[in-house]
């Protein structure tokens, strides 16, 4: 099931082209149509958040994960498997529940 794409210049920051909150993405308008790899990306981050007992609960782990490595974007660990994967459309069907915790 793919999740609500908004298109709007407020989030994600500029240099970013979507970001997942809550379920939903939001991108920038000047990325419309975002690519398929950028929603797996995305829902990627959706099936941690699952994990993680709820969104709520993934942003806290997010930002303690951020802190922790510096806030090094790329080297919190739900980027790293997001982005390792992102490419992967079939990723989620075959995911193994918390492969996210091998980066840390």
């Amino acid at each position: 099931m793919k999740p609500k794409i908004v298109y709007q210049n407020i989030l994600p920051p500029r240099g970013f082209v979507a970001i997942m909150l809550f379920g939903h993405i939001f991108a920038r308008k000047e990325y419309e149509p975002i690519s398929e790899r950028t929603i797996n990306h995305e829902l990627i981050h959706a099936a941690q958040a699952r994990e993680c007992h709820g969104w709520t609960l993934f942003y806290i782990r997010y930002l303690y994960q951020w802190m922790r490595v510096g806030f090094k974007y790329r080297q919190i660990p739900f980027e790293q498997e997001a982005y390792d994967h992102d490419h992967d459309l079939n990723y989620l069907e075959n995911r193994t529940p918390f492969q996210w915790k091998i980066y840390r």
